[in-house]
């Protein structure tokens, strides 16, 4: 059944009304996000492991399904006809992140990346992408919580937490997410995340970049940074894919599936040219593959950076590593060393949800060069 979120979307931009034409005063934004989740913990359980057991049957049954079949065998399958990525239901059942051996945590190397980056004038918001199944739980598990009922992902949300204490902005896409998933636009059967796929849809991408565009329009430096910004429009465009959840399956379950139509809005400069990214934008994103789909694959032009610069009319700069989780950040400085934050204002890290849990390597502590 379909969660809802009891909290409103989570940059809705404030209004100053009556204030003799002075500016806004500076939201803060770290505090809200802090009193949000305090909420969640206080509404869902009173505690960490109060929401954990509440959700019980949840985790129960999707460690059932992640037994039904051999650790060899990445591809899971869920309810009506959704595939899961192991990884990605295993960091649901995971228990408390920050109780991972050391390396495991990402805990600091995120809290030293931020005050490096802060102390050289750099804005940092950190986005773990919520895996498919914290979006869609009853199609892992029939004994998912009704609407309106906890979110399945609560040490996720202990670690943003913790994160936004340690001076930490984190982008919560999953109260957005849950409250657009069962929203139609005309002629688009489409779910909000592949159902054959680990990734996100059309839909879902331009969801988070309204939210990352509302946020970075907050900041100070956006008016200057934003002069004389770029206007874009946009094409519909389709593409067929498999789904890389297909792959993971048994060879003789591959064939049942179908690639899938993926729909998507290509995002094109004032000439018609195609929006192409921007090594010298005062924005970068670090990615990973979801940066990629509907970027450099499938739809190609219409991902998450170019969508972001068509609702800022800021070009991006996006440093992609597919799978690289942590490790973006070495791939960025070995290919610019200490060029790479040369002129930025803000970095934006969005990673998979999954990569919180047991990654392949340590989150190191990095310096920025």
């Amino acid at each position: 059944m379909r969660q809802a979120t009891p909290v409103t979307a989570l940059v809705a931009l404030a209004v100053c009304i009556g204030c003799g034409g002075k500016a806004a005063p500076q939201r803060d934004f770290i505090r809200e996000n802090i009193d949000r989740w305090n909420a969640e913990v206080q509404q869902w359980g009173g505690s960490w492991d109060g929401w954990s057991q509440s959700i019980k049957p949840f985790t129960d049954d999707v460690r059932t399904l992640l037994a039904s079949r051999p650790e060899n065998i990445p591809g899971i399958v869920g309810i009506d006809g959704f595939l899961f990525f192991r990884r990605s239901l295993e960091v649901l059942v995971a228990g408390d992140l920050r109780k991972q051996e050391e390396g495991k945590d990402p805990f600091p190397a995120i809290v030293d990346f931020n005050n490096q980056l802060k102390a050289r004038g750099v804005d940092l918001l950190f986005c773990p992408i919520p895996v498919k199944a914290a979006v869609f739980p009853e199609k892992a598990s029939p004994n998912a919580p009704a609407p309106g009922g906890p979110f399945v992902n609560p040490y996720t949300r202990k670690l943003m937490l913790e994160l936004s204490q340690a001076g930490v902005e984190c982008v919560d896409l999953l109260p957005v997410f849950i409250n657009e998933r069962n929203r139609r636009e005309a002629g688009d059967d489409e779910p909000f995340y592949m159902i054959y796929d680990t990734h996100w849809s059309n839909r879902a991408l331009r969801t988070a970049a309204r939210v990352f565009a509302e946020r970075i329009r907050a900041y100070p430096w956006y008016s200057s940074a934003a002069r004389g910004r770029s206007r874009y429009t946009t094409a519909q465009a389709t593409s067929k894919r498999r789904g890389d959840i297909v792959q993971m399956l048994p060879e003789a379950e591959r064939v049942q599936y179908r690639p899938m139509t993926l729909r998507a809005e290509q995002v094109m400069k004032a000439d018609g040219a195609f929006y192409e990214d921007d090594a010298n934008s005062p924005i970068v994103l670090l990615g990973d593959s979801y940066a990629g789909v509907f970027h450099l694959e499938d739809c190609k032009n219409a991902g998450l950076t170019a969508h972001i610069a068509r609702e800022t009319g800021i070009p991006v700069e996006l440093v992609l590593g597919q799978g690289m989780g942590p490790n973006v950040r070495v791939k960025w400085f070995r290919y610019k060393g200490k060029e790479a934050i040369a002129g930025k204002k803000l970095v934006i890290w969005a990673l998979s949800e999954r990569d919180l849990y047991n990654y392949n390597s340590p989150w190191a502590i990095i310096p920025v060069p």
